[in-house]
């Protein structure tokens, strides 16, 4: 089995197979937004991929998510993470979409309870709605090498709070993702749980990623990250895998 995860280069995102040897992925180019005034830290970039852009958190403080987590080795050992480091499959670290690139995470494999303590140096995965993609040695202290994906806990261990405004352009609009489901009534039932709450631009869309179908269910779309970003804060404790996109 194949896991997408992003590995960057200076120029360029690499979403290519993690594991296994069968169905690849194609490559993706890497294209982020141009930091305005230095607003934007290099932990918390805003990137592109797939014609998505993603919106790092300005802080891990307070993050706990639940989900599947994949792992990748060989087929990157040696090139360069996100944050500029060489990935090494035999250490312990991990790729996330949002989390700011060096926090500091517990991971818990959930079908055995092994915990590892790691730090996010990677974008991704990208694929099939995984959350989280570990390195080699870090899937092996979780013993989720033989299964390939495993459903885990993702606890950041950061307290520290970072205040950041960042600057809107003109005509983009910011949605914020609540999840994505493959049985259509679930996707349904939390729709009409965010109309109830007063989210009237709720809305569910599907896609078809790699011949299965998702639907994909937003609570709105916003002309202020602002805006989207106080929407986002009242959900997390309802929708802890909520995320901003435009």
């Amino acid at each position: 089995m194949r896991h997408l995860t992003a590995l960057f280069t200076l120029a360029a995102l690499l979403a290519l197979a993690g594991c296994g040897t069968v169905n690849p992925y194609p490559q993706h180019v890497y294209s982020a937004p141009p930091s305005k005034n230095g607003r934007y830290d290099a932990k918390t970039k805003p990137y592109t991929v797939l014609g998505r852009t993603y919106y790092p958190l300005k802080s891990a403080a307070g993050y706990d998510e639940v989900g599947l987590a994949s792992w990748y080795g060989a087929d990157f050992h040696g090139r360069k993470t996100a944050n500029g480091q060489t990935y090494n499959m035999y250490g312990v670290s991990a790729a996330h979409k949002t989390l700011p690139l060096g926090s500091r995470v517990r991971v818990t494999n959930l079908e055995n309870n092994r915990t590892v303590i790691l730090t996010i140096n990677d974008r991704g995965p990208f694929v099939n709605e995984r959350i989280l993609d570990l390195s080699y040695g870090a899937a092996r202290k979780l013993g989720t090498v033989q299964t390939g994906v495993a459903r885990v806990r993702v606890t950041s261990l950061d307290t520290t709070i970072v205040p950041t405004r960042l600057a809107d352009t003109p005509g983009k609009l910011y949605s914020v993702r609540v999840g994505a489901f493959a049985v259509r009534d679930n996707a349904l039932r939390v729709h009409r749980q965010l109309l109830a709450q007063g989210y009237s631009g709720a809305n569910i869309s599907v896609v078809d990623r790699d011949g299965q179908i998702l639907h994909i269910v937003q609570a709105g779309s916003f002309k202020s990250r602002d805006q989207a970003e106080r929407v986002m804060e009242a959900l997390k404790s309802a929708f802890p895998t909520c995320y901003i996109i435009s």
